[in-house]
């Protein structure tokens, strides 16, 4: 089965993959730039210079066991048009599958469900009306709110989309004030938003959290990825290690959250295990039955993706996704949790740090070591440099001694031969 099976995402001369601690983007390589080269060629081709090569916005690729296939996203920032181009390349030539005209006004609305947390939910409208909208017009944003003073969560939503009028935005009440007495259920709140949002088969829902931050060309893949009966979009996000903990070992101080928004393998981790952020139309949604109405934490994101799996004439799309970002948040661990609550104390170290931060901070809290820029360029420039340049000083001299020695030994060596 392929379906799944996470791509390899590239940007201009950046490749993002989901592996081992440390490879979170790196460099293309020169033989990923010919299979990359080759797709491209044909890709134009197909396009028949509608678009020109110049256009090129994002691509990625997977290795299937009867060979390679190809994503490519094209934008042109002039006529605004857009097309995906999807290839498949065996021991020959890329042969192109097929060639889809992208919608680049197409509306995407947003549904998230909503529960307390309100300093993350003004974080995300500020982010929103500041970042996304003034670039991205073409969105709707639907929130369930299970919290029992809606009024609190509307005059929120006006305040911080103010700059914004003709947006359209909706906030179903869930809470105390609706009667719904069972409690925060995210499945739930998701689905009647879903319903809520839109009407039409058609229609391009994305399903976001409250702590999932996004770029603005984010939601060009989200477009071009989503095809109604054909595709959906399970974008891997790349979850922020805490920024508490990972800018001081960089010698930096903590920046704003805006800023922290880059992929790195300082920075964070891409969340392979997560199927909470999804593109699909609301055809396709409710095909899959929709989001189980789960009362307990998690759940409902992998049953509706396994769904997804389950039907053969829909092809699911995992891949990292340079521009979603998962912010950093402590988790909330209890001991009533049962056998929950260590694999929550282990989920929440994973999402603390890396290996080697963890690692240098647990240095500092029990032998008082230095670590602090420990993971910056000045480190290595002002500490690490000369700490080799001294070495090799001594290497120098050492051998400088032992070679006068040996020198003397040999003439005192030859003084005596000559006499004898």
């Amino acid at each position: 089965m392929t379906d799944g099976l996470p791509f390899r995402a590239y940007q201009e001369e950046m490749l993002y993959q989901v592996s081992g601690e440390g490879e979170a983007g790196r460099q293309i390589t020169i033989h990923e730039h010919a299979l990359i080269s080759h797709a491209k060629d044909a890709a134009i081709g197909a396009l028949n210079r509608m678009l020109p090569a110049s256009s090129f916005h994002s691509g990625r690729y997977r290795w299937l066991p009867d060979g390679v296939e190809h994503d490519l996203l094209y934008q042109d920032e002039v006529s605004g048009a857009s097309a995906r181009v999807t290839l498949f390349q065996k021991l020959n030539n890329p042969q192109v599958i097929r060639t889809v005209q992208v919608d680049g006004t197409q509306t995407v609305h947003m549904v998230l469900s909503l529960k307390g947390r309100l300093d993350k939910y003004t974080t995300f409208l500020h982010h929103l009306s500041t970042n996304i909208l003034p670039h991205d017009p073409h969105l709707t944003l639907t929130i369930a709110s299970f919290d029992s003073n809606t009024h609190q969560v509307q005059n929120l939503t006006s305040a911080g989309l103010a700059s914004f009028p003709n947006f359209r935005w909706n906030v179903l009440p869930l809470g105390g004030e609706a009667g719904d007495s069972g409690g925060f259920s995210r499945g739930k709140g998701l689905h009647l938003g879903a319903l809520k949002a839109t009407s039409a088969p058609g229609d391009l829902i994305f399903f976001c959290d409250v702590d999932v931050l996004m770029k603005a060309d984010f939601f060009r893949r989200c477009r071009a990825n989503t095809l109604l009966g054909r595709q959906v979009y399970y974008p891997i996000i790349f979850s922020l290690y805490n920024p508490s903990l990972v800018y001081p070992l960089l010698d930096k101080p903590v920046p704003p959250v805006q800023d922290q928004l880059a992929v790195g393998e300082h920075t964070g981790f891409w969340r392979e295990f997560g199927y909470g952020m999804a593109c699909v139309t609301r055809g396709d949604y409710l095909g899959a039955g929709g989001y189980p109405d789960i009362r307990t934490w998690g759940g409902e994101d992998e049953a509706l993706y396994q769904q997804f799996l389950t039907k053969d004439h829909i092809k699911v799309i995992r891949a990292p996704d340079p521009s979603l970002f998962h912010l950093h948040h402590a988790k909330e661990c209890s001991e009533g949790q049962g056998v929950a609550y260590v694999a929550c104390l282990k989920s929440r170290a994973n999402t603390e740090g890396s290996k080697v931060q963890l690692g240098l901070t647990l240095l500092k809290a029990h032998h008082g070591t230095d670590i602090e820029g420990v993971l910056s360029k000045r480190f290595y420039y002002f500490w690490l440099v000369p700490y080799l340049g001294g070495l090799l000083t001594v290497s120098l001299l050492t051998n400088l001694l032992l070679a006068t020695l040996l020198l003397t030994w040999a003439r005192r060596a030859a003084r005596v031969a000559k006499k004898v």
